[in-house]
């Protein structure tokens, strides 16, 4: 699906990194153990700004033809108070060397000289949301190797497209319940729970 109306602005948001890692901890001798098993998701708390009764139901509509958690939409990070780049960023980049799915480390094509990523950097590949938690130097070249946060959805391969100017991701409810809140004074709330459509 598309990205939602839009009537849907987001007031506020808590955005939520979730790993399938663990440490375990003996009750006898308190040795720990830490288990990485590679899995990781984003999740999200909207809320969204106050709108009229022409904008709430365009929203009301929108959320209905989701059908829950069944379908999807896309939202853009700068929806979720994202401005870009820390690096320099001048067009987005390709990958530059084939990945296989679950791998953390990408090669960024990068436009030209003075382009960079740096940790923090959001960007798409794939429909899916990563953020860039180490980077080194761009070659003579232009090419980067980044380590991603989560690891990567599917294999890649060299020239696929990687959003980073206006990343975005492919999100869904998180549950099958949605709530309008109406004030007396008529100002219509609603927040939403919403978690990375994998």
């Amino acid at each position: 699906m598309a990205f939602p109306p839009d009537a849907v602005r987001v007031a506020s948001l808590t955005l939520k990194q979730i790993t399938s890692s663990l440490r375990v901890q003996s009750p006898y001798s308190f040795a720990q153990t830490a288990y990485d098993f590679m899995g990781g998701m984003w999740a999200a708390e909207l809320v969204l700004a106050a709108v009229d009764a022409r904008e709430s139901a365009a929203i009301s509509g929108w959320i209905a033809s989701l059908n829950g958690p069944a379908g999807s939409f896309e939202l853009d990070m700068a929806a979720m108070e994202y401005d870009g780049p820390h690096g320099a960023i001048s067009a987005d980049p390709v990958v530059a060397v084939a990945a296989t799915a679950r791998a953390q480390a990408l090669v960024l094509q990068l436009a030209r000289a003075g382009d960079r990523a740096l940790p923090g950097d959001y960007l798409t590949l794939g429909r899916h949301l990563h953020i860039v938690t180490a980077a080194e130097d761009p070659t003579a070249a232009f090419r980067q190797s980044v380590t991603l946060w989560p690891r990567l959805r599917r294999p890649v391969a060299p020239g696929d497209p990687v959003a980073m100017r206006a990343p975005w991701g492919s999100w869904a409810l998180a549950g099958p319940e949605t709530v309008l809140s109406v004030s007396q004074a008529r100002v219509r709330t609603r927040t939403l729970q919403i978690r990375e459509a994998l």
